[in-house]
């Protein structure tokens, strides 16, 4: 898998840890942290960030680098556009997914449920529903600026995928800054969001159109 992708890459083709030169230790109260997580992500009706993505692959001595656009807005429309080193689109409408790669959409129905567990995901991972998702155990760390939630997946499936996804967030704003996915096969995605707009409008046509 040479190919610079995504980690939602994932969807068609059905650790180690990144402290950041952080030292975490287990949160002190770990409910405190999650009831103020809950309180932003709540509070947050529309998102807008650039990201830039580093995915490190057992084969390749280097990281592979992206960037791009996020967009999400309440309830349930993300969008997610790799600009750099190709065009890569993930677009979720309500309980619609689809994908576009290189300009040319992919099909999706024979990811099946496979694909309607990795989007709920995705969704929860940036409203803050993940707190609530079952498929994984979670534990609270902390350091000095940061706080980190570590999603250990219970699910079978998704078991099969991650060995742990891990979201760091900023101490005083409470906003997700880094989210690493670490897969069973030893690969890990990472991805720094920069640039965020928080509750501003968002052009419908954007959660639309691929």
């Amino acid at each position: 898998m040479v190919k610079s992708r995504t980690i939602f890459s994932f969807l068609l083709c059905l650790g180690y840890l990144n402290l950041s030169a952080q030292h975490f230790k287990p949160a002190a109260n770990p409910e405190k942290i999650l009831s103020e997580l809950r309180k932003t992500s709540s509070a947050t009706h529309s998102i807008q960030a650039s990201f830039k993505e580093e995915k490190y692959l057992s084969v390749l001595k280097e990281p592979e680098h992206s960037s791009g656009l996020f967009y999400y807005q309440k309830n349930d429309k993300m969008r997610w556009e790799q600009k750099r080193p190709g065009s890569y689109i993930i677009l979720i409408n309500g309980d619609k997914l689809r994908i576009q790669e290189g300009g040319k959409e992919k099909n999706l129905a024979q990811a099946g449920r496979m694909a309607v567990q990795i989007k709920e995901l995705m969704i929860g991972l940036v409203n803050g529903d993940f707190q609530q998702n079952r498929a994984f155990s979670q534990t609270c760390m902390e350091s000095a600026d940061q706080y980190m939630i570590v999603l250990t997946p219970v699910n079978r499936r998704l078991k099969n995928i991650y060995s742990k996804i891990t979201l760091v967030f900023s101490r005083t704003s409470l906003r997700l800054k880094e989210l690493t996915f670490f897969e069973k096969s030893g690969d890990k995605s990472l991805m720094k969001f920069h640039q965020e707009k928080f509750n501003e409008p968002i052009d419908n046509s954007l959660f639309l159109t691929l």
